[in-house]
């Protein structure tokens, strides 16, 4: 079942799957850089399939500028992320969520959750990590793979960014600091909230190593409610159908730890 919802008087509108009246939050997905609502070859629409047949609804749209959505003077992507939510309360869908998605969508899915207590979880694909003395350990080891004409170029590029504010990309992804991330991270599960961190391969330019992320977040990736997943095997965009079914399978049985689905 699909119903298209407009909010923001109108300006924007997003697709819901599943039985508007069934339990549980609603999973809502802001578009990934400039891919519309469908997700990369239609990612999205995978993941909203598999959710509804397991009772879970979804809310996929597109950000301000992207998709079929224009430009809206003053609602950058925050704060649409905040309206879809308000819409879906509004409307008595639900009054819980969980927020994220792919790439920049998982920065909506980060900053929502520090924003507003609604937000309970967060689904995190290919999200923020940073670098650290892991990084380096890792991208060397890569190297010494790749035939030694290409060291001088592969080192020019990947030592650029700073471990502090994560690869050149966070920059204009609107990441925190490494210390930012750990208080916020630390806030989030104050307030109980469940993260699903998935990252694979197809983001070497700030992930080579698996102990990046105790180095990003500390202990905190010991909490039983952060679920963390590192796929070297997958690309960015889960583009192999077997790999793809690994992400589905990984997000269906994190959403039974929500109830109500």
């Amino acid at each position: 079942m699909q119903a298209i919802e407009t909010f923001a008087q109108g300006r924007l509108l997003g697709i819901l799957s599943g039985d508007p009246q069934a339990g549980g939050p609603v999973l809502v997905l802001p578009n990934a850089g400039l891919v519309p609502r469908a997700g990369p070859f239609r990612l999205y629409v995978d993941i909203a399939q598999r959710l509804e047949a397991a009772g879970v609804r979804t809310f996929r749209f597109d950000l301000p500028g992207a998709g079929e959505a224009p430009f809206v003077g003053g609602i950058d992507g925050a704060a649409a992320t905040r309206l879809a939510l308000d819409h879906l309360a509004a409307r008595g869908i639900a009054d819980a969520f969980v927020v994220g998605g792919l790439c920049s969508a998982a920065d909506r899915g980060w900053i929502a959750a520090g924003e507003d207590e609604r937000v309970r979880g967060v689904l995190m694909i290919d999200g923020l990590c940073f670098k650290g003395p892991w990084y380096y350990l890792g991208f060397a080891r890569d190297l010494l793979r790749r035939p030694a004409r290409q060291w001088r170029d592969t080192l020019r590029r990947r030592f650029e960014g700073s471990d502090e504010r994560g690869p050149p990309t966070a920059l204009f992804r609107g990441w925190p600091t490494r210390a930012q991330a750990r208080t916020e991270l630390r806030a989030m599960l104050d307030r109980d909230v469940r993260l699903l961190l998935v990252y694979t391969g197809g983001i070497g330019e700030y992930l080579r190593d698996a102990r990046q992320f105790r180095w990003s977040f500390g202990d905190a990736v010991d909490d039983p409610r952060v679920s963390l997943h590192h796929w070297r095997d997958c690309d960015h965009t889960f583009y192999s159908r077997a790999r793809r079914e690994r992400l589905l399978d990984a997000v269906s049985q994190w959403f039974e730890g929500f109830g109500g689905g």
